[in-house]
């Protein structure tokens, strides 16, 4: 139908509705497992320090652990559907445009977790540390804000913040996008095809190196091609990194429209 090429917000609402009403159940156990795990981990992170020594700097590297592996792996079972030709099929049939669902699994899978996974990690660590502290009153920093005032200034954006920023969501996209192009273990096989990439481009950048013998030759004017100083060189970075992770969107998309033809 003509109609189920074109994005609607009411079947947008819908699938999201479905999906919500099909997986309840897993979203609730789900987020059971994430809270409880949590809580025992941080219990043993600052059991090992005796309950002492459990500071800001403490509290965002097991965040930043935890929202980067956790994180991976749900970006990596995006479109579960594709997991079994049945479940396939149904998923191909809902009514619903492409569009429509390649933006709900992107939202979902992507902008959602990265909204709310940090809100949900910060009440449960600060509620851990309040019922440890509660038992413990030697774990005086038991509290961590959810932003720390100095840590973001907007009118200090500049290219590398969005080379940054690009190089973070290129963990989530392009897990993302090897969850719409393999059938079976898409984590596995898009870790694999993503190191075998490094280790060949890198092999082919040392062998280029040490072939025309590149080590010894200096330009005067140290500009290679449009980069003459270390500001062009994140402004290309943050470029390069920009067309990297929509060109994965896209593979994504176009994989997607592969499945529904």
């Amino acid at each position: 139908m003509q109609t189920n090429n074109q994005f609607t917000m009411q079947r947008f609402v819908l699938l999201g509705k479905q999906s919500f009403i099909i997986n309840k159940k897993m979203i609730g156990i789900s987020l059971i497992g994430f809270i409880g795990i949590l809580f025992l981990a941080l219990l043993f992170f600052q059991s090992v320090n005796h309950f002492v020594n459990w500071n800001q700097k403490s509290y965002e590297v097991t965040f930043f652990s935890f929202f980067f592996l956790l994180g991976i792996i749900f970006s990596g079972l995006s479109f579960p559907a594709f997991r079994s030709k049945e479940k396939s099929m149904t998923y191909l049939m809902l009514p619903a445009s492409a569009s429509e669902k390649y933006i709900f699994e992107f939202l979902v899978r992507i902008v959602l977790y990265i909204i709310l996974m940090p809100l949900l990690f910060w009440l449960v660590a600060n509620f851990e540390g309040a019922v440890v502290h509660y038992f413990v009153p030697e774990l005086t920093k038991h509290t961590f804000p959810f932003i720390k005032q100095d840590s973001i200034h907007f009118e200090n954006i500049g290219w590398m913040d969005l080379a940054k920023l690009q190089a973070f969501l290129f963990v989530f996209v392009v897990c993302f996008t090897g969850a719409s192009h393999f059938t079976k273990s898409p984590l596995m096989k898009t870790m694999f095809t993503v190191t075998m990439v490094a280790i060949g481009y890198g092999l082919f950048t040392f062998l280029l190196l040490k072939g025309l013998n590149l080590e010894s030759f200096h330009i005067e004017s140290k500009r290679i091609f449009f980069i003459k100083d270390e500001h062009d060189g994140l402004v290309f970075l943050a470029i390069l990194e920009t067309v990297i992770n929509l060109s994965l969107l896209a593979i994504a998309w176009f994989r997607l429209k592969e499945k529904e033809a």
